[in-house]
């Protein structure tokens, strides 16, 4: 029992006893330390550790961010000076679309010590507080933009080299030597600021410069030298039939022109006759050969239309004939060539007729008035300019527009027109509203849609009541639009007197189905009566001056319907002032002639209201 505390006491003493407590309190330590490093980076970049220079340790992720974009906002700023002899240019990096990865070195500088087991974290850890770790910051930089500064600055500073060519001087043959250019080299010129670019660190870098070979070297047109100088050995005969043309040595040096060809890979001088050179001969060769076209044209009898068709005509073919005077040039011997013609199109040809679905009568109307010979001229002519139109889905006719400025020199005569209010005067063109009431009615028919149409001031009763339509040079006009899926042809003749308008189409339902109905009169105004002194008749006697009219207001409706849908409602309102009776009250007390003691002949209307129904053409 007395000996147990002394074996305890020997124990306690051995040196292994100690080592052990040694060890224990170092491994304690290190834990320590651990703990302590753990706790005061957690969450944020080691000590040690930075990004392109800048020092991050101990920031947390965030503020290694705002340190991070504080370094690369202010490299923003900071442009690269490009040099060359004395001129100098800048870069920013903002110009080249510049972008850093702010987020990813940062996330790369926390994982240093996080991304592999915890035993090498630990030994990454101890390491950094001796050796400090500084991580790059990737950038990229958009090509295109860097590509577009890059070629800018180059198209200031290169000097392009130039091919060795031939030239004609004096008839003769002429090498022309290469030169060397100086250029810019824009693809290493890029890649390097582009490298620096993402570096963050302004600098001055000198525009490296490169030269340039000609493509074309002399001896590269020793075989296009020998082309050129058989080209201008002889004349060259052009024929066409019975027809020549000779084109001398000194003419085929100025047509002569030189481009380059790939052959083989290689890029090759070929002389030619250039077309554009040529031009004065193609000139001259050109009207001796063309074979004008004929245009497909309509034709009818009445009840059907049908197309006529038509032809190609020929034409001279400027480029191959070019070719070909290049190819007979070439030629040592037999230097004779034949013009090249090409096909002329008609402006209409038989394919775009046939489509165009002119096939029917669509409607015809006739209007007929007996008339002096002027205006009968008149009528005719009008009926001449306004048809004989195609006119296309969508397009609206006008009546003025087609027929043209009424003058002597197109053939219009004098005739009576409305001029003023109940006037009558001799004008260029008198009677054109003949032509212009035929077609209303004929557009009416068909059921196409009118866009203007008005009548006369004065009241004519040989015109249909209420469907006459007067058109004045830059006023009063008719127009219509052909809202049909097909052209229209719209045609017509006269005999000066009677005067009919057809209009062929394709029949899309409308045809048969156009009802008119005309109102009876009303706002009717009587007649009143003016008298005026007349000094060229006795006193006591009276002759009418002008019959005036009767004032008159009338409504004519015109209904459209195509597979029972209504399509066009239109109500015209014609509208005929009243303009008095004018006596003329005689005031002469002697006279040697007896003036008459009734009205002149006068083409104003009747002086009394005409009938309800519309009167039959005359």
């Amino acid at each position: 029992m007395n000996q147990q505390p002394s074996i305890t006491k020997r124990r306690i003493g051995t040196p292994g006893f100690w080592i052990l407590i040694a060890v224990g309190a170092v491994i304690a330590v290190c834990v320590l330390a651990i703990l302590i490093d753990s706790a005061v980076y957690y969450n944020k970049v080691h000590a040690g550790i930075g990004v392109s220079g800048v020092d991050l340790g101990g920031q947390t992720k965030d503020e290694a961010v705002a340190s991070v974009t504080s370094l690369v906002d202010e490299a923003r700023n900071s442009p690269i000076t490009l040099t060359a002899g004395n001129k100098t240019w800048e870069l920013m990096p903002d110009d080249a679309g510049t972008s850093m990865d702010v987020e990813g070195a940062v996330k790369a500088a926390m994982a240093v010590t996080r991304e592999n087991n915890f035993f090498s974290d630990i030994g990454t850890r101890w390491k950094l507080y001796f050796t400090k770790q500084d991580l790059p910051l990737a950038g990229t930089v958009a090509s295109a933009k860097m590509d577009s500064f890059v070629a800018r600055m180059a198209k200031e500073l290169d000097i392009l080299p130039v091919n060795a060519g031939l030239a004609i001087e004096n008839g003769k043959i002429k090498v022309i030597e290469g030169l060397n250019g100086q250029v810019v080299d824009q693809a290493g010129l890029a890649e390097q600021l582009s490298a620096l670019l993402v570096t963050l660190h302004s600098t001055t870098v000198e525009v490296p410069i490169v030269v340039k070979e000609p493509d074309v070297q002399a001896e590269d047109n020793q075989a296009a030298q020998q082309q050129a100088e058989t080209m201008i050995s002889d004349n060259v005969a052009v024929a066409d039939g019975d027809k020549s043309w000779n084109v001398t040595p000194e003419e085929i040096a100025s047509y002569m022109g030189f481009r380059s060809e790939m052959k083989n890979g290689v890029s090759t001088l070929v002389p030619f006759m250039d077309a554009t050179k040529l031009q004065p001969l193609l000139d001259q060769i050109a009207p001796d050969v063309v074979k004008e076209p004929v245009d497909a044209s309509f034709a009818s009898d009445g009840t059907k239309a049908w197309v006529v068709a038509g032809k190609n005509g020929e034409q001279l073919d400027p480029e191959a004939t070019a070719q070909a005077i290049t190819a007979a040039t070439l030629e040592p011997t037999d230097r004779t060539v034949k013009v090249v013609v090409k096909t002329k199109e008609p402006g209409l040809t038989t394919e775009e007729a046939r489509a165009m679905g002119i096939k029917e009568v669509l409607s015809s109307y006739t209007t007929a008035f007996s008339c002096p010979k002027p205006r009968q001229i008149n009528v005719k002519l009008a009926t001449k300019y306004a048809t004989d139109v195609l006119l296309a889905p969508g397009h609206e006719f006008n009546f003025d527009k087609q027929i043209g400025p009424r003058t002597a020199s197109r053939g219009w005569q004098l005739a009576p027109g409305i001029v003023g209010p109940n006037q009558l005067e001799d004008v260029l063109g008198g009677g054109i509203c003949q032509v212009s009431t035929t077609m209303f009615n004929a557009a009416g028919e068909a059921g196409l849609k009118i866009t203007e149409r008005r009548n006369h001031s004065l009241f004519i009763s040989h015109y249909p009541k209420g469907r006459d339509a007067t058109v004045t040079g830059g006023g009063k006009n008719l127009r219509f639009v052909n809202d049909t899926d097909h052209y229209i042809w719209i045609r017509g003749s006269s005999t000066g007197i009677k005067t009919t308008i057809t209009i062929y189409g394709t029949d899309d339902g409308r045809k048969g189905h156009v009802s008119w109905s005309v109102g009876d009169f009303y706002n009717v105004i009587p007649q009143s009566t003016a008298k005026i002194a007349y000094p060229s008749l006795l006193t006591g006697k009276t002759t009418i001056i002008d019959k005036g009219q009767v004032g008159r207001s009338l409504k004519t409706t015109r209904v459209v319907t195509r597979n029972g849908t209504v399509i066009h409602k239109d109500v015209w309102t014609s509208v005929w002032p009243m303009y008095p009776t004018t006596i003329g009250v005689g005031t002469a007390t002697t006279s040697t002639t007896a003036p008459p003691t009734t009205a002149p002949p006068t083409t104003a209307p009747p002086t009394t209201a005409p009938p309800t129904t519309a009167p039959p053409s005359t």
